[in-house]
């Protein structure tokens, strides 16, 4: 059984896979995807103030936008990994999914999944694991070695 980590944030999403024999198997790095634009704050992606409008009345106001950009960002990086899993599930490269993603980014993502798509995903941890993470962290964290214990 091929089962795919997907480790992700607004940032990156890395790929592994594990070869199914938990503490004592291999999670390799299969790809990375990168969102550059998902370092920026909101000011750096729409550095425009809000537009003016002509209101009732000669009385203006501004246009506020209902997404923030950083947001919107955000949403299109979701999408993009979406599409990639919903393409590797299609070509059956996995038989199912870890998603382990920062807690707003596991929301978005849910949102964008097919029902078939979902329906692969047998665990979700929302944690942010940060960039340097590796296939021998993810080993450990997911399928800890049992505890040795000697009896004297």
């Amino acid at each position: 059984m091929k089962t795919w980590i997907v480790v992700v944030n607004r940032v990156e999403a890395k790929v592994f896979e594990s070869d199914g024999k938990g503490h004592k198997g291999d999670v390799k790095f299969i790809e990375k995807l990168e969102n550059p634009r998902g370092r920026l704050k909101s000011q750096d992606i729409n550095a425009d103030k809000p537009g003016f409008s002509p209101g009732v009345a000669g009385h203006g106001g501004t246009k506020e936008k209902a997404q923030s950009p950083t947001d919107r960002v955000s949403q299109m990086f979701a999408k993009r990994v979406s599409e990639y899993l919903e393409e590797a599930r299609h070509a059956n490269s996995f038989d199912e999914v870890v998603l382990i993603a920062a807690p707003q980014f596991l929301g978005r993502l849910r949102g964008m999944f097919s029902g078939p798509l979902r329906d692969t995903v047998s665990m979700e941890i929302p944690k942010d694991l940060g960039p340097a993470v590796t296939g021998p962290d993810l080993r450990d964290r997911l399928w800890p070695a049992p505890e040795v214990r000697y009896e004297l």
